[in-house]
């Protein structure tokens, strides 16, 4: 029986093309699109869980709050917690500190290559999950001379054989290279993972070999690694979160009581820890850590894509419905007489619910097909590394073939229930009621449209907002610039001779140094003690290289002796925020702890972080103490690789061993819109996707609408009806419909996009021309996508249209 069904099944698709065309066309790409997302989807809820002891394991988290401010959360901790944690409370079993190297190098030759190490104490291999190819499976770090390394890195230096025993020379930051005895490999971190490395070497190496690290030890206010847990089967976390308080409150006790000293107002530090659950890491915002974690998200980001792949596959299922209907004119007697022949309900339904699963089937195939060639662009889009092969697994493949049965039973049961239920006589002489059917349709259609226009809308806002940030004058230049990092430990040393040297090219036009981006500290300015404001040390050049322009004052100099030991520039904001108005900003009063300052110069604000926060004051102080080593280059764009070369071979001669890694500066601007630009990328083609399927589903409509009025539009025209008077007399029943689309798209959009630019401090503002632009765009694709057959229609013989049956 079910052989029967599939056979006229396939009859009825390959009778009418049309109908099979579009919607076999329409499901493919929706199955397309959500076989993409389920796979991001799928990975990011996943992350992590291949870890066998997830469930006990926690990542130490904190929340801080000084004085009056704003409560700070953050994920880094520091190195005394872990330890103490675990003396004081029974139910944690162990801890593991994680912190990453920085510029790590492997010499391989006569070279350095950059590789990413990480810092661990060596409970990880207990903790986590990291199978052991070769060596050492239980306590591989255990001799502070000892690496672990991964098979991806021990194929890159040793081949396949086993290194294990081998010496690896490891350096950081193009320090001297130190000897280690590789005592295990492991298997390379997968692709869900978000702890990364290349390389382990054991965290007590790092306090040994750092004076500075091993000061912080002790220090509770520190955070600068991140700090694992794993505790006992079933504790009570209510009972834990008291005992870390407990043990909080008696261990920083001192940090906490040193910062209150130092506090202006005399106000306590506010210092709690928490738990967070592992596997809820990877998609928890609030509690961003870095220092080796990598591969962060956001719960919002499955949540939008799989919202985006629903309203694909809705709008597909949309199209799958409303054809079916409109062809049951054309299958009423089919019923009838299937009806009459004993042909039950039931059978009916088995018959039409089939042929959705046959048309879901075909789809099935080229969907995959094309998800496989699509999936490397969708991973650069998405920002997510996915496996080629990831689409090809049996747990993939279980979870499209659920969907496809999804998909089938939802497109095709109202239609199902609908055509089965038609009455045998009237289904045979055609009488059968049309209007609660064509009621249905136009709901559909005003469905899919709105959904429509409310992409096209909110892709024109953001598109806008795009625009203005990349096209707003930042108030200093980014064109034809670029920065490098010199190794922190020989920035005194060799920056100054650097800066030299690279002006010694005709292709240089400028060079500057600053420090760090955006360090912060408070002042006290005129008596009262300020909030924290960003500071930067930087040369003499370098505001004069970034283009940005005096207000009053002067900018630093090598004249002045002064300019390295009491006096500071500042921007227009900081004079703003606490400088009284009327007041002479030179004459203000401002220290640093004991050191006194002088405003010398003010200059213009400017767009030095992201558009998403409001300008606010800054101080430079002039470099002294070596720790402006992010040199910055103005090269010649006409001899952009003459310039490259040159910069190559100056930083090579000071630094033999680390590689040149330089960042343009509208590359790094660009970065912090890292985010909102992929989701302007995905909003953007769903977009394409949205109209593309809504339109090749009212083609189709309109089609066997005019086929179902060919003899009254060829009587029309007998009797003088025009080219005009028929096409838009079949365009306006469609027309109406998107104009309500329309309207009811505008405020579902408006309040999408306002709610998304209120995360800008800088923004545009939502007027009409937006609506204006998505009312024409919905109207004139819907209307070229139904004038076509419309006037295919008009221009038909009426004879032959009188003459069809």
């Amino acid at each position: 029986m079910f052989a029967n069904y599939f056979i006229i099944a396939w009859r009825n698709l390959t009778k009418n093309k049309l109908y099979s065309v579009v919607n076999m066309s329409s499901l493919t790409l929706s199955l397309t699109v959500v076989m993409l997302i389920s796979i991001y989807v799928k990975d990011d809820i996943s992350f992590d869980h291949f870890h066998t002891n997830g469930p006990q394991l926690f990542r130490l988290v904190q929340e801080r709050q000084e004085a009056d401010r704003p409560l700070y959360k953050m994920g880094n901790t520091g190195y005394p917690q872990g330890p103490a944690f675990k003396k004081e409370i029974p139910d944690i079993v162990d801890y593991c500190r994680i912190k990453n190297g920085w510029n790590t190098l492997i010499r391989h030759g006569d070279q350095g290559i950059k590789e990413k190490l990480m810092y661990a104490d060596n409970s990880i291999f207990s903790m986590f999950t990291f199978k052991t190819v070769f060596g050492n499976q239980v306590t591989p770090l255990n001799d502070l001379n000892h690496v672990v390394i991964t098979d991806k890195l021990a194929k890159k230096y040793f081949g396949d054989t086993d290194p294990t025993g081998k010496i690896l020379e490891v350096g950081d930051e193009a320090s001297d290279f130190k000897p280690f005895v590789i005592a295990a490999v492991v298997k390379n971190p997968p692709s869900n993972s978000t702890i990364q490395f290349d390389l382990l070497l054991s965290f007590d190496q790092l306090l040994n070999s750092d004076p500075d690290q091993k000061t912080n030890s002790e220090n509770w206010y520190n955070a600068s690694l991140n700090t694992f847990i794993l505790i006992r089967p079933s504790t009570d976390m209510g009972l834990i979160q008291q005992k870390l308080d407990q043990v909080t409150t008696t261990y920083a006790a001192s940090t906490i009581l040193e910062n209150k000293k130092r506090s202006k107002d005399g106000k306590s530090i506010f210092m709690q820890y928490h738990l967070q659950p592992f596997y809820q890491m990877h998609l928890d915002a609030a509690y961003y850590a870095t220092n080796g974690m990598e591969y962060w998200s956001n719960a919002l980001y499955p949540k939008v894509l799989s919202g985006l792949a629903f309203m694909i596959l809705f709008i597909a299922c949309i199209n799958f419905i409303n054809l079916t209907l409109a062809r049951s004119f054309h299958r009423a007697k089919e019923i009838g007489i299937r009806k009459t022949a004993g042909g039950s309900r039931m059978q009916l339904f088995s018959q039409f619910i089939s042929e959705s699963f046959l048309i879901c089937t075909l789809t099935f195939l080229p969907a995959l097909a094309i998800a496989n060639w699509f999936l490397p662009s969708f991973s650069r889009l998405t920002d997510k590394y996915l496996d080629k092969n990831v689409l090809f697994q049996s747990q993939s493949l279980v979870l499209f073939t659920g969907l496809l049965i999804v998909i089938g039973f939802l497109a095709g049961f109202y239609p199902a229930i609908v055509l089965s239920g038609y009455h045998p006589i009237d289904s045979i002489k055609g009488k059968f009621k049309r209007m609660s059917r064509q009621e249905l349709g136009k709901a559909l259609i005003i469905i899919q449209f709105t959904l429509a226009s409310v992409m096209i809308l909110c892709t024109a806002i953001a598109l806008r907002q795009f625009h203005y940030i990349t096209n707003t004058d930042l108030g200093y230049k980014t064109e034809d610039r670029l920065r490098f990092w010199l190794p922190w430990d020989k920035i005194q040393r060799i920056a100054p001779e650097i800066k030299h040297d690279l002006m010694q090219s005709s292709y240089i036009k400028q060079v500057s140094a600053k420090s760090g981006d955006w360090n912060s500290t408070m002042y006290d300015i005129n008596g009262k003690r300020s909030d924290y404001i960003y500071y930067e040390h930087i040369d003499e050049n370098h505001l004069q290289l970034m283009g940005i322009p005096l207000v009053s004052g002067r900018y630093f100099s090598n004249e002045f002796s002064t300019d390295t030991s009491e006096n500071i520039l500042v921007n227009e904001s900081f004079v703003h925020t606490y400088i009284p108005i009327g007041a002479d900003p030179f004459n203000a009063v401002i220290s640093q702890g004991a050191r006194p300052s002088h405003i010398v110069g003010v200059v213009k604000d400017f767009y030095y972080g992201s558009f998403k926060e409001k300008i606010k004051p800054i101080v430079w102080m002039k470099d002294a103490q070596g720790q402006a080593g992010c040199i910055h280059v103005q090269i010649d764009g006409s001899h952009y690789k003459e310039a490259i070369a040159h910069i190559r071979e100056v930083y090579r001669r000071y630094v033999p061993y680390l590689p040149l890694d330089y960042q343009f500066l509208e590359d790094f601007r660009m970065q912090r819109y890292k985010d909102d630009l992929r989701w302007k990328h995905i909003l953007t083609y769903s977009a394409f996707m949205v109209i593309f399927i809504a339109c090749i589903g009212l083609f189709a409509l309109a089609s066997f609408t005019i086929e179902q009025r060919t003899k009254e539009i060829g009587i029309r025209k007998v009797l003088g009806a025009t080219v005009y008077n028929i096409s838009s007399m079949v365009i306006r029943k469609f027309l109406i419909l998107i104009v309500i689309s329309i309207i009811l798209a505008f405020p579902v959009g408006y309040t999408i996009m306002n709610k998304w630019l209120q995360d800008f401090a800088y923004r545009i503002d939502i007027h009409w021309g937006y609506f204006l632009l998505t009312a024409f765009l919905a109207l004139s694709i819907s209307g070229m996508t139904i004038g076509f057959q419309a006037v295919k229609a008009a221009l038909a013989n009426p004879v032959k249209s009188i003459r069809t049956e």
